[in-house]
C-alpha cells in the first residue's frame, strides 16, 4: 500500500511539470538555463519538445551551441500548434531567441517566408541567425506563452545549421586569376563576410558580402592587392540562412582562355 501511495505521489508531482523526452533525463535536460547540457550541432533535429509549464507558467527550453570562428549559424523552430511572436502577437507569445547566459536577448527570432493562414499572418517557423567571430559557447532559448502557459500538446521541433559556405580553392599564382561569383537564392538581402585564407589556413583578406534578393556579387580577386600571387581557400559567413547562397570560383588562364570552376559548398545536412 505504501509503495502504491508513493508511486501515485510521484506521478502527481510529475504531471504538474513539463515532461517531454528532453526534460526527463537523470543527469541532463533542457531546463537548466545556461547550465543545460542540451548541445546542438550542425544537422541536429530535435522533435517533440513541448512548452507545458508548471502551474500554467511559461516553460523555458535551453540549448547550447559551440561556435567556430568565421562561421555562421541558423536555428529553426517549427510548429503548427503554437502561436509565435510576430505580426499577430507582439512580445506576448512563444518565441525563439539567441540569449546570453543570463537570458538577455542577443538576436531575436525572425519570421521567414510568407506565413500561413488568412493573409499569411501566422508563422509556423521562426529562425535565429548569427555570425561567430570567435569560438565560444552560445545559448538558444525557446520560451512559452507568458501569461497562461501551454499544454503538452503545444509541441515544436528544433533544428540547427552551420550556414557557412566554402570554396576549397582560389588561385592567383603563375598565370591564373580567380573570379568569385556569389548568387543569392532568396528574395531578401543577404550580408556577411567573405574571408580568404592561405594554404595554411591563415586569414589574409576579408571582403564585405552584400547581395540583393536574387542578385549576384562578383569579386575579381586579381584586383585585391592582399591576394596578389596567393592561393588558398574561401569561406563566407552570412545572415541568409542555410541554402541561401550558391556560386563558384572561376580560375582563368588569360593567355589560353581556359577556365577551372570550383563550386561553393555547404556542409551536408
Amino acid at each position: 500500500m505504501r509503495v502504491a501511495t508513493t508511486l501515485l505521489a510521484v506521478l502527481a508531482a510529475g504531471s504538474a511539470l513539463a515532461a517531454d523526452r528532453w526534460e526527463t533525463g537523470t543527469f541532463c535536460d533542457d531546463d537548466g538555463a545556461a547550465s543545460t547540457c542540451n548541445e546542438l550541432v550542425h544537422g541536429t533535429l530535435q522533435t517533440a519538445h513541448d512548452l507545458e509549464g508548471p502551474g500554467g507558467t511559461p516553460d523555458q527550453d535551453w540549448a547550447v551551441v559551440q561556435t567556430r570562428a568565421r562561421h555562421s549559424y541558423e536555428a529553426r523552430v517549427r510548429s503548427n500548434t503554437l502561436i509565435w511572436d510576430g505580426p499577430t502577437c507582439l512580445s506576448a507569445c512563444s518565441r525563439l531567441d539567441r540569449v546570453d547566459a543570463g537570458g538577455v536577448i542577443l538576436n531575436p527570432g525572425i519570421y521567414p517566408g510568407a506565413g500561413v493562414g488568412s493573409g499569411g499572418i501566422f508563422r509556423s517557423t521562426v529562425v535565429v541567425r548569427w555570425q561567430a567571430a570567435v569560438a565560444e559557447k552560445q545559448y538558444l532559448r525557446v520560451i512559452g506563452f507568458p501569461s497562461t502557459g501551454e499544454s503538452a500538446a503545444d509541441q515544436y521541433d528544433l533544428e540547427l545549421f552551420d550556414t557557412t559556405v566554402f570554396v576549397p580553392r582560389f588561385n592567383n599564382t603563375s598565370t591564373q586569376v580567380t573570379v568569385l561569383i556569389v548568387q543569392n537564392t532568396t528574395p531578401d538581402l543577404v550580408t556577411g563576410s567573405i574571408r580568404f585564407q592561405n594554404g595554411a589556413g591563415d586569414l589574409v583578406h576579408t571582403a564585405a558580402l552584400s547581395v540583393t534578393g536574387h542578385g549576384v556579387q562578383v569579386v575579381n580577386t586579381a584586383t585585391v592587392s592582399a591576394l596578389a600571387g596567393m592561393s588558398g581557400s574561401v569561406s563566407i559567413a552570412h545572415d541568409g540562412g542555410y541554402g541561401a547562397l550558391a556560386g563558384k570560383a572561376v580560375a582563368v588562364e588569360p593567355e589560353t582562355g581556359f577556365t577551372f570552376d570550383t563550386p561553393l559548398v555547404s556542409l551536408p545536412r
